[in-house]
């Protein structure tokens, strides 16, 4: 059965059935919900006098100030750290027990939310791309924006086109009927400036290095007249 969220009027309503003489098994047939969730409501209503069991919840753990400049520290150089990961951490290295929940809170706190992975490749050399900046906004560039090629790759396949989101009902799945194998995948290069695009070739699979050297040498330098 999918999981749904039921209202406390639902449920009182489906009790106060029971309560009138109807059958256990009619009213899980008209209302689509188990035996026994309609035995737990009562054993609430019994226990704690509402259908909703009272969420019993301690004093919220706050981790010091020290402790979160560490994590801080910490999160600089490694990013991808999971909860259970620095949970353990702080129990090694500061003899912190905390849950992953209130872990959780402290960090939400200290505004270190959880965010998608800004992948940067290991190849990147730093200090070379901050030569080409200072290059770039020095006083030897001063064109006007037309000494500029960009060059850039897509691919796609069979369910590049896919949609990854939709709308349902609660209780209910919003389903997608679509191709499950990738299929062929094509990878498109192609290089722009400002009055638009000077070349673009189309393969099967991905472009390798050699593939996009030749690209550069043969269709981009070529139809700049540079050599």
């Amino acid at each position: 059965m999918v999981f749904r969220k039921i209202s406390r009027d639902f449920k009182e309503c489906a009790l106060s059935l029971w309560q009138r003489g109807w059958d256990v098994n009619d009213i899980t047939d008209i209302l689509c919900v188990s035996r026994a969730s309609i035995y737990r409501w009562q054993a609430n209503l019994d226990d704690y006098g509402t259908v909703i069991r009272p969420s019993i919840r301690g004093a919220p753990q706050i981790l010091s100030r020290l402790v979160m400049t560490a994590v801080h520290t910490l999160f600089e150089t490694d990013h991808d750290l999971y909860l259970d990961e620095l949970v353990y951490w702080l129990a090694v290295n500061h003899n912190i027990a905390i849950s992953k929940t209130a872990l959780h809170d402290n960090l939400k706190q200290a505004g270190l939310t959880r965010k998608l992975l800004h992948k940067v490749a290991v190849e990147r050399d730093e200090q070379l791309r901050q030569q080409w900046r200072d290059l770039i906004s020095g006083d030897e560039v001063s064109g006007d924006g037309v000494e500029f090629v960009c060059v850039n790759e897509t691919s796609k396949d069979e369910r590049t086109f896919a949609r990854r989101y939709g709308r349902a009902y609660c209780g209910e799945r919003a389903e997608l009927t679509d191709v499950f194998v990738r299929g062929d995948r094509y990878s498109l290069l192609c290089a722009m400036t400002l009055d638009g695009y000077i070349a673009a070739e189309v393969v099967e699979g991905s472009f390798d290095s050699l593939q996009f050297y030749h690209f550069i040498k043969e269709q981009v330098i070529q139809d700049l007249f540079l050599f």
